[in-house]
């Protein structure tokens, strides 16, 4: 749990629930299914903002996960895009509850990391805007939408992993986008064409 409750007092409380729910009710589920729990001991950990962005360049091998307000998360998502070159597939989920006890989940790509090709797209040249992430976010809305329907589930999640399946087969060999391959990558329009072909298939 990332916070800076050192300077934002409310943001204790923030902690302090995480903490305490974790402890009554997942604990033990962690302790015997996540691999790497016992490197930290078992325990949910905190970690003051500053902290977190210094531990996301050294933390290279993955297998960790971050939950943090809203601004740190924006922070540390940007953090890792830019430690893996660009947006790439990031996305943000913002997760609540409604009155009734219903989940809400909002899903996004990953921003604030796209400025200079904002400007390139501004001047009228071909760019890329991280397509994939907005495609991944996407994804999981639309699962998110069958799951409250309560109906078409399986088959929303069939259609979503062929999407993601594909794009980042398509990555893998070389045919992504510019953000992430460069020059010689494709913009964004002939990267939705080549999705597109691979879907029709």
């Amino acid at each position: 749990v990332v916070t800076k409750k050192t300077v934002f007092k409310w943001q204790d409380e923030f902690w302090r629930i995480h903490k305490t729910v974790y402890d009554a009710e997942y604990k033990s589920q962690f302790q015997e299914h996540v691999p790497g729990m016992e490197g930290a001991g078992g325990e949910l950990k905190h970690l003051i903002s500053d902290a977190a962005t210094m531990l996301l360049v050294r933390w290279r091998d993955g297998g960790f996960g971050m939950v943090a307000h809203n601004y740190d998360g924006d922070m540390l998502t940007d953090e890792m895009a830019a430690v893996h070159r660009s947006p790439g597939f990031v996305t943000s989920a913002l997760i609540g509850k409604a009155a009734d006890g219903t989940l809400i989940k909002e899903f996004e790509a990953s921003h604030g990391t796209v400025t200079d090709m904002w400007e390139d797209h501004l001047a009228g040249k071909e760019t890329s805007m991280n397509p994939l992430g907005l495609v991944e976010a996407l994804c999981s809305a639309m699962n998110h939408s069958a799951a409250i329907a309560g109906r078409g589930e399986r088959e929303m999640d069939a259609f979503t992993s062929r999407i993601r399946s594909t794009i980042h087969t398509l990555m893998a060999e070389g045919r992504g986008t510019r953000d992430l391959c460069g020059p010689q990558g494709l913009t964004t329009e002939a990267f939705v064409d080549e999705v597109a072909a691979e879907l029709a298939k």
